[in-house]
């Protein structure tokens, strides 16, 4: 006959088994079996992947150094600082923009910023909503504002990489550096808008040709002086609100 104390290990073990099966049971019951909607009033995390129907890859949340790397083609970018943020993918696969964030004092200069940016399919951001500071010594260099860049039809930032990765190959620093800013001008983004404050604390209009170069500004400058001027082809400046005084 078993002893009174096996009886109650028994018991015990029993119990334990039956009290694991109703939880869990009930952990399994909080989901919409159809959804599996969880509802929860706070989640902590350090990384959180949105995948569509098909577990495809459609949005990351991250801190920075769980950030993803990137995307296009299919392929990933090797493993690269970024900032905390968030970073988008589109139907393909590929990051198509995203927004990013950070701000930090050292050795008494304070970085911070923020940027909103959207890509160019196949490339790069050609559409960003940026806020860049920095200060030091009672000293500002900030930028704030909305830039619209372009990149060549049917540019591909993975075919431009490879180009530029085989010219870092010239052992020629000169030859290398002429070789890859003609790349650059080439197959680069190119400026063609800019709304806001420059780093010149000039604030206002600011306009690019399809090479990427001022045409016209429409602003007000550091001293509060308004300015419309043009640009020419050589770059000569002609100020249309002093040539009327």
């Amino acid at each position: 006959m078993k002893t009174s104390l096996e009886r109650k290990v028994n018991l015990l073990t029993a119990y334990a088994v039956a009290s694991t099966l109703v939880f869990g049971v009930c952990i399994l019951s909080s989901f919409n079996e159809k959804e599996k909607k969880l509802a929860v009033d706070e989640l902590t995390a350090k990384r959180i992947n949105v995948v569509d129907e098909k577990g495809e890859l459609k949005m990351v949340i991250s801190d920075k150094e769980r950030q993803h790397s990137g995307r296009m083609n299919g392929k990933d970018f090797p493993k690269r600082e970024r900032p905390a943020g968030i970073i988008f993918f589109n139907d393909e696969g590929d990051e198509c923009g995203g927004l990013v964030y950070a701000g930090s004092t050292k050795d008494g200069k304070v970085s911070s910023g923020m940027s909103f940016t959207m890509d160019q399919y196949h490339d790069d951001q050609v559409i960003q909503i940026l806020n860049d500071e920095e200060f030091e010594n009672g000293s500002a260099n900030v930028q704030r504002g909305i830039s619209i860049n372009e990149y060549p039809v049917g540019s591909n930032i993975i075919t431009r990489n490879d180009k530029i990765e085989k010219l870092q190959q010239i052992a020629d620093a000169k030859e290398r550096d002429q070789k890859i800013q003609d790349l650059w001008d080439k197959e680069g983004s190119k400026r063609r808008l800019f709304i806001g404050r420059s780093r010149g604390n000039n604030s206002g209009l600011f306009l690019y040709d399809k090479n990427g170069k001022p045409r016209m500004k429409i602003y007000v400058d550091e001293k509060g002086n308004p300015k419309i001027e043009t640009i020419g082809e050589n770059g000569e400046v002609k100020n249309y609100l002093e040539d009327k005084r």
